[in-house]
């Protein structure tokens, strides 16, 4: 499950509220939390949070349009002050969030920092894979740039915007990009999908309706086709982000689908 420590207004959650969170994502049954970065002390408040309740952790570093430089240096210090003797509740660590697609960095810049950022948390005791996340597509037209700065490939796969899908047909549609996504690296890196989801809210896109039932479909297809290789997005509504070209950016949240 993916989880961002923000309240509605974009402020910073204090603890005590990330801790119940954590424990109401355990309690349904989730094995791992998914961070983007390391703003709202995230790492120690999740990062504690997650240890209480057996919650393993994917870590982030945000490369934002200031691109990869200083910003991402202070997070790749903050995660390794953080996981030092505590190493083995990491699963992942992700470097970038579609940070080529947006036109953050280039894919040699980024291929540049996984290894810097690989060689920096091996040398503090880290063992696991350091990879990053892009749409397929992107990862397709830069594979011989990205696969080989990668230890595992991962995308954010979302059926919802291809027009062409209806929500019982999320899971499939997941299962065939995740093929797709392990063939562009030759088969050689075990395939991940780090976001995916349906929104409860919004306007359509073509076949991709959204709304409660609709999102409740989707998510049981996605978890049935490939959830043991996905990461569900998002934890709650993020009523914080403006709400795109579909309006549907702030209508993910899908926590209550799931009973405990």
């Amino acid at each position: 499950m993916t989880y961002t420590p923000y309240a509605a207004d974009g402020s910073c959650k204090d603890s005590s509220t990330i801790s119940g969170d954590i424990a109401s994502i355990a309690a349904k049954g989730f094995t791992t939390v998914r961070l983007y970065a390391t703003d709202c002390d995230g790492p120690v408040n999740i990062g504690s949070a997650c240890a209480e309740n057996g919650l393993k952790m994917i870590l982030g570093i945000y490369i934002d349009a200031s691109g990869i430089g200083a910003n991402t240096d202070e997070q790749v210090s903050d995660l390794i002050d953080w996981g030092m003797g505590q190493w083995e509740m990491v699963e992942m660590v992700v470097f970038g969030n579609e940070a080529v697609f947006n036109g953050y960095c280039s894919a040699s810049q980024l291929a540049g920092g996984l290894e810097d950022v690989r060689s920096r948390f091996a040398a503090a005791g880290y063992s696991g894979p350091v990879t990053t996340t892009e749409p397929l597509g992107t990862i397709q037209e830069n594979a011989q740039t990205i696969c080989p700065a990668v230890d595992v490939i991962a995308a954010n796969i979302h059926p919802f915007f291809n027009t062409a899908i209806f929500a019982s047909k999320a899971g499939e549609f997941v299962s065939s990009q995740l093929e797709d996504l392990s063939d562009a690296c030759n088969g050689e890196k075990e395939a991940y999908n780090l976001e995916t989801g349906w929104p409860s809210s919004g306007l359509a896109n073509g076949l991709a309706i959204p709304g409660f039932s609709d999102q409740k479909t989707a998510i049981e297809s996605i978890m049935g086709a490939a959830g043991s290789k996905s990461v569900l997005f998002s934890f709650e509504n993020d009523d914080w982000k403006a709400p795109g070209d579909l309006d549907v950016e702030q209508y993910w949240g899908c926590a209550n689908l799931f009973s405990g």
